[in-house]
């Protein structure tokens, strides 16, 4: 059997609408993810509740990235307790830098789109995403690239609707072994299409990545950002993602590749 040298998992797979756990006990923090134990994707504000519940989690993260500024993907008090422990260095856009502010313990790595940059032993390429956080040159919602030291590819996909144009065309020179894209809309109609994605998006979405072999061989496509209010019950909306192919996240699962 291959070993498996990857690992990533889900701090949190929820929109911003999540507050407390559902009558059932059923909870999702806000989407977060951590790859290989040392590369933060995204440090929304319930990511130390998941580090409570798992000791230790955190202790090996040396990066962060930061798709955008909205606060439920940055949260200035996780990036601080983070920045009191030991140094870290974050990347994001100018506008995030900012409400970040200067720190003595947090350096910090521009993220331009479709201009690569190293974090922590990574290759990531910044692409546009379709979301509301947008003002040229300062401002920009991105998606990222991420490529391993022992060559896997990552594309982390949250917040965002469809694929840009551009971004799309970068996508197309890679082979992922895992996608994680954005679903926070069910399996309905809503105006939440101009910045996220419904499940009757990701069909189309999906048929058209297998259609173009973006896929490397075993890879996986896995969603997340639920919000609580559009969606199913979360083993309904497993199953109807799970027929075209997609696995639903929930907080807690580790995926190794």
């Amino acid at each position: 059997m291959e070993k498996t040298n990857n690992s990533l998992l889900f701090l949190g797979t929820g929109a911003a609408d999540w507050q407390q756990p559902e009558k059932d006990g059923f909870f999702r923090r806000n989407a977060a993810a951590l790859l290989n134990g040392t590369l933060l994707l995204d440090c929304g504000p319930m990511v130390w509740d998941f580090a409570e519940s798992h000791p230790g989690v955190l202790d090996s993260v040396t990066d962060v990235l930061v798709t955008h500024d909205h606060e439920d993907h940055l949260d200035m008090r996780t990036l601080w307790q983070l920045a009191a422990q030991r140094r870290i260095r974050v990347a994001c856009d100018g506008f995030a830098r900012a409400m970040i502010g200067a720190h003595p313990a947090i350096g910090f790595v521009p993220v331009v789109p479709f201009v690569p940059f190293a974090a922590g032993g990574y290759s990531v390429m910044p692409v546009t995403a379709n979301h509301d956080t947008v003002q040229a040159g300062v401002r920009q919602a991105c998606h990222f690239i991420i490529r391993t030291p022992d060559g896997k590819t990552v594309f982390y996909g949250l917040d965002g609707s469809w694929f840009l144009r551009p971004s799309w065309e970068e996508m197309r020179r890679h082979k992922f072994d895992v996608m994680v894209l954005d679903c926070t809309v069910g399996d309905r109609d809503d105006w939440r299409i101009f910045e996220h994605n419904t499940i009757p998006m990701l069909r189309m979405m999906v048929r058209e990545i297998e259609s173009q072999k973006l896929l490397a061989p075993g890879g996986r496509i896995v969603a997340s950002h639920f919000a609580r209010t559009l969606h199913a019950p979360p083993d309904e909306t497993a199953r109807i993602l799970n027929a075209f192919g997609v696995t639903a996240a929930v907080d807690g699962m580790n995926l190794t590749f």
